[in-house]
């Protein structure tokens, strides 16, 4: 078995959010032990998202069909080392099976508090006890003798990405007035703001001089196309471009207005700041902005949270979280950030 003592293997297989997140982990890692190489173990469907990075020397990828035959394949590739130190950054079933099978010097597994999370859920548990996923991320790193608590998450789109960005962003006209980025989608209907509120924001913004970006992946191209039908030279993105093309979108972007989805961690990566939308997710789940520019509008409604990750349909069926917050609030909100006023 070859020996690489001087390689860290980080698996985290998803989602899309919190592989961004893990950034701040790969910056920890790389500024407190450059000595070290980084390997990534993730899904195949966000390869993109680190295929050129630096930070990382390897990414293996865990294919998006195969089942169990696929992760075997997977630790068989990986199968002929002796890592340095092993990280299991997700902590569910295939990751534990994956880093159990491996050989590793040092091997530790992320602490996720699920218990403390059902508390909260269940109304016995308070904001003091806030722990956002990027300092799980980094106690990670602490337990390495890593201190390095000003990491944060960071993407670097390359230059093919922001070049396509800049010519979308020029043909469009919008380059010479502030642009609002929106990212109206998220993968589950509860965690969305309606979008008849998307396009109202929208118009609202476009009257007062500010230009209109659409983003999010394939499944948002509807309601996107929805919202960027009032608004005259919108620029629609959704579904058109990749990850990292986003997230150069984004880059160019004064600030993104988002549900709680994967746009807003993008975002924040790149450096935008954000206004986002919290209906059935609470900040105690670990997701909430970190920017200082960034601000997060929720409602103060009794039966929040209602899930850990708004995967569960709203049991009263009318979405009153979300329902709950005015375009009047988020365009003020809005208008607060673009002048370096932070939201609240």
């Amino acid at each position: 078995m070859q020996r690489q003592d001087d390689t860290i293997l980080l698996i985290r297989f998803g989602s899309l959010g919190d592989l961004v997140l893990l950034t701040a982990l790969v910056e920890a890692l790389r500024a407190g032990l450059p000595g070290m190489e980084i390997h990534l173990v993730t899904k195949e469907r966000y390869l993109p998202l680190f295929e050129r990075d630096r930070r990382i020397a390897r990414v293996s990828v865990l294919p998006e069909r195969g089942g169990a035959g696929a992760l075997w394949r997977l630790r068989n590739s990986l199968s002929g080392v002796r890592y340095g130190i092993l990280i299991d950054a997700h902590g569910v079933l295939r990751s534990i099976l994956l880093s159990r099978s491996l050989a590793a010097r040092r091997r530790m597994r992320i602490e996720k508090d699920q218990i403390g999370k059902a508390a909260v859920l269940a109304g016995r548990r308070g904001g003091e006890d806030i722990v956002t996923m990027r300092e799980r991320y980094l106690r990670l790193a602490h337990r390495l003798g890593v201190s390095d608590p000003g990491a944060m998450p960071r993407l670097d789109p390359g230059g093919r990405e922001r070049g396509s960005a800049a010519e979308r962003f020029r043909a469009a006209g919008l380059e010479e007035r502030p642009v609002v980025a929106l990212a109206p989608g998220a993968r589950w209907p509860a965690k969305r703001w309606p979008a008849e509120r998307f396009a109202e924001l929208a118009e609202i913004l476009y009257r007062a001089g500010r230009g209109i970006v659409l983003v999010g992946g394939e499944s948002d191209r509807e309601v996107c196309a929805e919202v960027a039908a009032g608004v005259p030279g919108a620029l629609d993105l959704c579904g058109r471009f990749g990850v990292m093309e986003t997230a150069a979108a984004l880059e160019r972007a004064d600030l993104l207005v988002t549900n709680d989805s994967a746009p807003l961690h993008l975002a924040e990566a790149v450096g935008t700041p954000v206004v986002a939308l919290f209906g059935p997710t609470v900040r105690e789940f670990g997701y909430f902005p970190l920017l200082e520019s960034s601000a997060a509008i929720e409602a103060d409604i009794r039966c929040r949270p209602c899930s850990r990750n708004g995967a569960r349909p709203c049991r009263f069926e009318r979405l009153e979280c979300l329902e709950a917050i005015s375009v009047r609030r988020v365009a003020e909100t809005v208008e607060e950030a673009l002048s370096g006023r932070k939201g609240s």
